[in-house]
């Protein structure tokens, strides 16, 4: 789960980086989908340590974070 939530704040990264140094923001719906999907992640991990609040304030963050990235992709 680690290595899972590290590489996609990776891509995170990479994409929001690269989304501001070429002020071109066609890839703002895939950072959306992989900050979600970091989110959901980060949900479990806590939730798998026994912070229940924090895990589910990330879990809705990150369902909130997917519906606006497959809006953005339609």
């Amino acid at each position: 789960m680690k290595i899972t939530s590290l590489s996609l704040a990776v891509i995170v990264l990479v994409l929001g980086v690269y989304g501001l140094v070429t002020d071109n923001y066609v890839a703002m719906p895939y950072l959306e989908l992989f900050a979600g999907l970091l989110f959901l992640v980060l949900g479990l991990i806590q939730f798998h340590e026994n912070r229940k609040v924090i895990g589910i304030f990330l879990l809705v963050v990150s369902g909130f974070s997917l519906f606006v990235s497959i809006v953005g992709l339609m």
